[in-house]
Protein backbone atom coordinates (compact mmCIF):
# COMPACT_ATOMS: atom_id res chain seq x y z
CA UNK A 1 0.00 0.00 0.00
CA UNK A 2 0.92 3.33 -0.33
CA UNK A 3 2.77 5.74 2.60
CA UNK A 4 -0.98 7.73 2.22
CA UNK A 5 -2.30 4.29 3.23
CA UNK A 6 0.32 3.99 5.86
CA UNK A 7 -0.88 6.89 7.47
CA UNK A 8 -4.15 5.39 9.02
CA UNK A 9 -2.41 3.43 10.83
CA UNK A 10 -4.89 0.64 10.41
CA UNK A 11 -4.44 -3.29 10.83
CA UNK A 12 -5.49 -5.71 9.08
CA UNK A 13 -8.71 -6.54 10.88
CA UNK A 14 -9.68 -2.72 10.88
CA UNK A 15 -9.78 -2.85 6.95
CA UNK A 16 -11.42 -6.30 7.24
CA UNK A 17 -13.90 -4.65 9.47
CA UNK A 18 -14.95 -2.31 6.71
CA UNK A 19 -15.07 -4.09 3.77
CA UNK A 20 -18.59 -4.78 2.37
CA UNK A 21 -19.26 -8.38 3.64
CA UNK A 22 -16.03 -8.59 5.34
CA UNK A 23 -14.57 -9.73 1.93
CA UNK A 24 -11.79 -10.61 1.49
CA UNK A 25 -10.56 -12.18 4.54
CA UNK A 26 -7.96 -10.85 6.43
CA UNK A 27 -5.55 -13.73 5.14
CA UNK A 28 -5.51 -12.20 1.45
CA UNK A 29 -4.80 -8.68 2.82
CA UNK A 30 -1.89 -10.00 4.66
CA UNK A 31 -1.02 -11.91 1.02
CA UNK A 32 -1.40 -8.42 -0.42
CA UNK A 33 0.62 -6.46 1.73
CA UNK A 34 3.60 -9.24 1.75
CA UNK A 35 2.99 -8.28 -2.11
CA UNK A 36 1.41 -11.69 -3.21
CA UNK A 37 -1.22 -11.22 -5.81
CA UNK A 38 -4.90 -11.92 -5.15
CA UNK A 39 -8.06 -11.52 -7.01
CA UNK A 40 -7.94 -8.11 -8.91
CA UNK A 41 -11.82 -8.02 -7.66
CA UNK A 42 -10.97 -8.15 -4.08
CA UNK A 43 -7.69 -5.84 -4.08
CA UNK A 44 -9.98 -3.52 -5.64
CA UNK A 45 -12.53 -3.49 -2.71
CA UNK A 46 -9.71 -3.11 -0.15
CA UNK A 47 -8.08 -0.13 -2.43
CA UNK A 48 -11.57 1.22 -2.11
CA UNK A 49 -12.18 1.18 1.09
CA UNK A 50 -8.80 2.74 2.05
CA UNK A 51 -9.08 5.39 -1.07
CA UNK A 52 -12.39 6.33 0.82
CA UNK A 53 -10.59 7.07 4.12
CA UNK A 54 -8.00 8.98 2.50
CA UNK A 55 -11.05 11.28 0.96
CA UNK A 56 -9.79 9.60 -2.74
CA UNK A 57 -6.98 10.95 -3.03
CA UNK A 58 -4.74 7.79 -4.39
CA UNK A 59 -4.80 7.13 -8.45
CA UNK A 60 -6.34 3.81 -9.23
CA UNK A 61 -3.74 3.34 -12.25
CA UNK A 62 -1.10 4.17 -10.56
CA UNK A 63 -1.52 2.21 -6.65
CA UNK A 64 -3.22 -0.98 -8.64
CA UNK A 65 -0.73 -3.00 -10.78
CA UNK A 66 -2.54 -6.12 -12.79
CA UNK A 67 0.29 -8.32 -14.21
Amino acid sequence: MSVKAQELGWEVSDIVNRLPGRRPGAASIYRLEQGVGIRITNARRVFNVVNAALNNTLDPSKELKVK
